[in-house]
């Protein structure tokens, strides 16, 4: 009889804190099993009268992809290797309203819920796979930090550290990392006696008001972020549906930007550029780990589809992914040319033959090795 695996979720209530961690290395990347174990845990702890308010944390001190700003913001997102499968299909196409009760319970829930992250990086990623930011990640960040920082984090994929997210509203406080649930425990505490204010997100209206300077402000800045999508990410409709959903979101309210999202995120989800894009970073991890003769064939496979992608949207795969895709190959070519002639050689000498070399020099230590 085999093991009963480990719980994705454990549980522990002490001192009126029920405390949820997500044990699903190695990021706990989120995927249905996790979600739904998740989900139902959460509505224990809600409906415990034992339990005042709820702490979620993450084994080793990571979460990734739990729902923008409903507890912080988180960068790992779902996990990468169900997007395109049977798995993730059905989850958004039959798995909607679950998805909108678990955030709404996250957000809206009678006990507050407070996320402890430790050495959080925060950011929306999405764009990098072709797609939007999901669960209304279009909706909640531009309430929060306002739409200029919002449209510079989602279009731009790129993660900002916990100081930074502190100084632009993301995140409540940056502590030591001793200090972490200790000090999520307390916020949580005092969420739930009324002494700190909670922030339901999708009502606040500072940054996102219908009408007067803020209003106007606000639809200068997507109508400058549209203009240059359309010149500087021509053919990647992704960027359209994102831009589209928070200015919905700003002209008609957060359930028609909820609305505007979803239906972007699945046009996203379902098109070739989205399919291209995330084998490409498939390959790109691959690519990190592989080693020996193997890297040449896949070094010039990942070479091919990067012309056939910039080809398709007609610009753009990051410049840093280009750089790092084209040195990646040099080093593999390097390496495969040398087994190719029955050198033997350690990692050391691997690392060391295959770095770039200003002179003969950086060689040496290898031919010393073998005359030993």
């Amino acid at each position: 009889m085999a093991p009963p695996s480990a719980p994705l979720v454990t549980v522990d209530i002490a001192a009126g804190v029920a405390t949820l961690t997500l044990s699903s290395p190695p990021v706990n990347a989120l995927q249905p099993t996790l979600l739904e174990s998740l989900f139902v845990q959460l509505r224990k702890a809600q409906s415990n009268p034992d339990v005042k308010a709820i702490l979620l944390t993450g084994a080793g001190g990571k979460i990734a992809g739990i729902p923008m700003c409903l507890l912080l913001l988180f960068c790992a997102g779902f996990d990468f290797t169900l997007f395109g499968t049977p798995v993730m299909e059905r989850l958004f196409a039959e798995r909607q309203e679950v998805l909108a009760q678990f955030t709404a319970l996250l957000e809206n829930g009678v006990k507050p819920t407070v996320a402890a992250i430790e050495g959080a990086q925060v950011g929306l990623p999405e764009v990098r796979l072709g797609l939007l930011p999901g669960l209304g990640g279009t909706q909640r960040l531009p309430r929060l930090v306002g739409v200029e920082q919002a449209l510079n984090l989602m279009l731009s994929g790129q993660p900002i550290s916990s100081e930074d997210a502190q100084a632009v509203g993301l995140v409540d406080e940056v502590v030591p990392a001793a200090e972490l649930l200790p000090a999520a425990r307390r916020l949580a505490l005092e969420l739930a006696a009324g002494k700190a204010a909670r922030r339901c997100t999708l009502q606040l209206t500072t940054h996102m008001q219908s009408t007067g300077e803020e209003f106007e402000s606000s639809v200068s800045m997507l109508m400058t972020a549209k203009a240059n999508v359309s010149k500087r990410f021509a053919g990647q409709q992704h960027f359209v549906y994102l831009l589209e959903a928070v200015a919905a979101g700003l002209a008609s309210g957060p359930a028609v930007g909820l609305q505007k999202e979803g239906e972007g995120f699945r046009a996203a989800a379902s098109s070739l550029l989205h399919r291209m894009m995330l084998h490409m970073f498939k390959l790109d991890r691959w690519l990190k780990k592989a080693r020996g003769p193997v890297w040449v064939l896949g070094q010039v496979c990942g070479m091919l589809a990067l012309l056939v992608l910039v080809v398709y949207v007609k610009l753009l795969v990051p410049y840093s992914f280009a750089v790092r895709l084209r040195s990646s190959f040099k080093k593999g070519f390097s390496q495969g040319y040398k087994a190719k002639k029955g050198d033997k050689m350690d990692e050391d000498d691997a690392a060391a033959a295959a770095a770039p070399a200003s002179g003969s020099g950086r060689q040496e230590p290898a031919r010393r090795r073998k005359g030993k």
